[in-house]
């Protein structure tokens, strides 16, 4: 069974069946700890803090990753990139994937921006840059695209075709088994030889590689899985076709890659699997939707669960704050709606704590010094008043230094908001008063 996401702006709420401790505004849930993970015999040899991956266990979904939750102190996710831009040398294409590498390592490190000791959690290795251009361009050839990309008969972008044994003997992989083949994408997943695909295309129309897909395994409120249940979600709409056809056993991470645009923009496009990955993880869905401003029904009382419903990508203003703490704007039928008092919780890749529109980010030349008080440096800590979390005044100067090592597409804000997610040694606690687990793991559930 496949459930598919068409549209990231629509969905269904993130208030899936989990258990929840009613704490006012910002309630969040105990996440589940089942007897045979780690968490509960951390005495157990097996239990050791471990590097993933590890001998025997490398793959994506691997039942290891959710019972060793606790135990994994750094994960090296191998990544195959396939370049099918022509003109683009194997050696530029591994160039920009590393300087995503080193975005990503950075923004692993749980509040790396206050200490700089913070480890990285999130240690990619490029397995291999497979060359797919055109030796020589074919005459009259005018897509920034081989001829090799895999195309629908209509011209769309089709991803299915990756996992066919047209691409095998490109990709390398012999079968240990059967010298005289090669393996398939899907065997290179579920065999744990490479856990994500990061695609250079260069192209801007419906040839384009959707800019982030994963079709991720669905996990029930005890986080166990469910056979044979995949949760499909992209951004089909702004390339070619979806993942929900896609037969592996495990889940499938699939990005774009862009050197046309600053490192910000891929980081941004990966922070939507981030943000939609929760859908198939129930027992941290509730927690998550606080922490990424998707519970403003249920927090607020508003007939809206977060910006991306009201905010439409036209780059109209759909939010403005009179204060701080007060946000206001109106429904589609322009009916006024007010929330007061208001506090972000720290927000998404989209839509940073004062954004007033979808891709606020601030970034220079056009800073967005809006002041919002938000919670995102102490989630979870409650180090404010009653036992609250704290909470900051938010504007893009926060973040303005970051920018500039990170720019486009609000780089400094996609480090920024990664390294408040709850990681590797995080201080946060549950509503319970348990250490909040690391979410980075969950990437490979």
């Amino acid at each position: 069974m496949t459930l598919h996401h068409e549209n990231r702006g629509v969905r269904t709420a993130l208030a899936l069946a989990a258990l929840v401790v009613a704490g006012g505004a910002c309630s969040r849930v105990v996440e589940v700890v089942h007897s045979e993970d780690c968490s509960a015999r951390p005495n157990d040899p097996d239990c050791a803090p471990t590097p993933w991956p590890t001998t025997g266990h490398s793959a994506n979904s691997d039942p290891w990753i959710v019972s060793h939750h606790d135990s994994i102190t750094e994960m090296s996710p191998s990544v195959l990139v396939l370049n099918f831009l022509n003109g683009v040398s194997s050696d530029a294409a591994r160039a920009t994937a590393q300087r995503q590498v080193y975005g990503i390592a950075e923004g692993s490190r749980y509040h790396g921006y206050s200490d700089p000791q913070a480890p990285i959690f999130l240690n990619y290795q490029i397995n291999r840059v497979i060359d797919l251009t055109d030796r020589t361009v074919p005459a009259g050839w005018t897509n920034p695209s081989s001829t090799q990309l895999p195309v629908t008969p209509g011209g769309a972008f089709d991803p299915l075709a990756l996992f066919s044994a047209r691409y095998s003997a490109a990709y390398g992989f012999i079968d240990p088994t059967t010298p005289s083949r090669y393996l398939s994408l899907c065997e290179l997943f579920e065999q744990g030889l490479i856990n994500e695909v990061w695609i250079e295309d260069g192209e801007t129309g419906i040839r384009r590689v959707p800019l982030n897909a994963e079709r991720k395994q669905v996990y029930d409120t005890s986080n166990h899985a469910r056979p044979n249940m995949f949760d499909t979600f992209d951004a089909c709409g702004s390339g070619g076709g979806c993942l929900q056809d896609v037969t592996c056993r495990v889940t499938v991470r699939m990005a774009h890659l862009d050197p046309m645009r600053g490192p910000g923009c891929d980081l941004e496009v990966r922070g939507w699997g981030i943000d939609d990955m929760f859908d198939a993880l129930p027992a941290f869905a509730p927690t998550a939707a606080t922490f990424l401003n998707r519970d403003f029904e249920s927090r607020y009382g508003v007939q809206f669960d977060g910006w991306e419903n009201l905010c439409d990508s036209t780059g109209a203003t759909c939010v403005s704050y009179p204060s701080p703490t007060m946000a206001t704007g109106t429904y589609a039928n322009g009916t006024a709606w007010t929330i007061n008092p208001f506090a972000s919780g720290c927000g998404s890749p989209d839509f940073p704590p004062n954004a007033r529109k979808r891709w606020d980010w601030g970034s220079a030349p056009t800073p967005n010094l809006t002041p919002v008080q938000s919670s995102c440096e102490h989630f979870g800590l409650g180090d404010g008043i009653n036992g609250a979390d704290a909470l900051e005044t938010y504007t893009s100067d926060k973040v303005a230094a970051v920018d500039k090592t990170y720019p486009d597409c609000g780089g400094g804000w996609q480090i920024y908001w990664r390294q408040n997610i709850p990681g590797l040694n995080n201080a946060a606690k549950t509503a319970y008063g348990a250490p909040m687990r690391n979410w980075w793991p969950l990437l490979f559930y």
